[in-house]
């Protein structure tokens, strides 16, 4: 864990590149039980090339989430049995909960990999 903590204080300083989680803490507008569904997003976000400096949101409400995955490369914002999906400021789609973490995985992987094309042409 020490290893981990250590390239987030370097990626919060800006001294280290890779993907980036931005989860809510949570309140009483909460609907769903956001932890879960976070550390899946982080698990997959392990798996991407560190040149694939993406920034993803897990919201956990409607309120104060679009506004959060909005400013992320992709993200949700989850509510009361849905989520919505964002990539790059535009909302994409309304899924199910149960399947907003595998569609959010999806954007990342599409995401990534368009990454990874544009710094090989450059």
């Amino acid at each position: 864990e020490e290893v981990e903590v250590g390239l987030y204080i370097l990626r919060s300083l800006g001294l280290r590149h890779g993907p980036w989680l931005i989860s809510c803490p949570t309140c009483g507008r909460c609907q769903v039980d956001l932890a879960p569904l976070a550390r899946r997003v982080e698990a997959a976000l392990r798996e991407l090339p560190a040149e694939a400096a993406l920034k993803v949101a897990v919201m956990g409400c409607e309120v104060n989430g679009p506004g959060e995955a909005k400013l992320a490369d992709v993200g949700l914002a989850a509510g009361r049995g849905r989520a919505v999906i964002f990539a790059r400021g535009e909302k994409l789609t309304t899924v199910p909960i149960e399947s907003a973490v595998d569609v959010l995985i999806e954007h990342m992987a599409r995401l990534a990999a368009e990454a990874g094309q544009q710094q090989q042409q450059d």
